[in-house]
């Protein structure tokens, strides 16, 4: 696995120590649960860490953090990255605590209240034509070109540094987690994307849990299934296209290097979901029964309950759900990795206007 014991204290004790932090909740949804047939459902809910609607910032921060108490960023560095959203505006809201100049790379079909979100943390905008994949390449040679520190969430040879301690920043999210189940969840959904959070979960479950490590399913959409792919070729393999989905912050094309190898051999199952399956998990959560409470989740933070939905429902599924060991006794874990970044998109999903 990529981190050891003492990789997962620092963080423990990096976060422990700022002013203002407390842990998010985990969520319990015994209605949810009832409702899809199995003993429990707890939710990790992302929608509000230090400040921001999305878990990325635990990445960004300790990453940042981590480089300028070493020096390898300074008061004169300029940070760049590319993103769809959450990732990009992690970067501007730090940048801006460290006193940091920020450039931020975004593909044009991104939602204009992501892009004016993260503006508003002070950082240059710069829009690409293209999808996803075109503004990491945008971002990565503009970096080189001009002596920038490049602040990519994803990796490839060359690039491992600020990926790898970005992932070690996600794992807070499972400590905080173990501290707050009363066991061991039995199954584990988690995003993929280009695989850094599925990776740093992957690890943190392996090291911590061995021989007991819940089974992990990673959920992705249907228009871009990059884990999906690498694992049926068994070797990474880009989706090409627009990568075109309402779970903006999913829309990767191509897998993190250094995710590979772990997703490779710690991921017992991939599974993808429509748009059309992720809106009803939206309002699943939106509008909840009984006495569970409301999830506040964009798009992205939605995927891993409609592929929990999927799973359970579908007659097609059955052979995955029996080596899952899903059953009326199982207890599964989501993750809310985002809250609600598109208001106007959540709008017209649930017809609830956000706070």
């Amino acid at each position: 696995m990529l981190f050891a014991e003492e990789d997962y204290q620092k963080v423990v004790e990096f976060f422990r120590s700022l002013p203002g932090y407390s842990p998010t909740p985990l969520r319990s949804v015994p209605a949810l649960a009832k409702e899809l047939g199995v003993e429990e459902v707890l939710i990790k809910d992302e929608s509000r860490r230090l400040g921001l609607p999305a878990f990325k910032i635990l990445g960004v921060l300790y990453a940042i953090d981590s480089l300028y108490r070493t020096g390898s960023v300074t008061r004169n560095s300029v940070l760049v990255c590319a993103t769809d959203g959450n990732h990009g505006r992690a970067l501007a809201h730090v940048a801006r605590q460290y006193g940091l100049a920020a450039k931020v790379y975004i593909h044009k079909g991104a939602a204009p209240s992501r892009v004016q979100a993260i503006a508003a943390e002070g950082a240059e905008v710069i829009v690409v034509d293209g999808n996803y994949d075109d503004s990491v390449q945008q971002a990565a040679e503009a970096a080189e070109t001009n002596g920038w520190t490049l602040f990519s969430d994803t990796s490839w040879p060359g690039n491992e540094t600020v990926p790898t301690l970005i992932m070690a920043g996600y794992t807070m999210l499972m400590s905080e987690a173990a501290e707050q189940w009363e066991r061991i969840p039995d199954v584990v959904m988690v995003q993929a994307g280009v695989g850094g959070l599925a990776c740093a979960v992957v690890s943190w479950l392996s090291y911590k849990c061995g021989s007991k490590r819940p089974q992990v399913v990673c959920c992705e959409p249907e228009a871009a299934a990059c884990v999906l792919e690498s694992v049926r070729a068994g070797r990474p393999t880009s989706v090409a296209g627009a990568l075109e989905t309402i779970m903006a912050g999913l829309s990767c094309g191509t897998i993190s290097s250094l995710a590979w190898p772990i997703l490779r051999i710690g991921v017992d199952a991939c599974i993808t979901v429509s748009d059309v399956e992720c809106l009803e998990a939206l309002r699943k959560l939106a509008y909840p029964g009984g006495k569970d409470p409301e999830v506040r989740a964009g798009e992205s933070g939605a995927c891993g309950l409609a592929a929990l939905a999927s799973i359970l429902a579908c007659p097609s599924f059955l052979p995955l759900r029996q080596s899952l060991h899903l059953d009326r006794a199982s207890r599964i874990f989501l993750i809310n990795t985002e809250g609600i970044t598109d208001p106007e998109g959540y709008y017209r999903a649930t017809g609830r206007r956000p706070e």
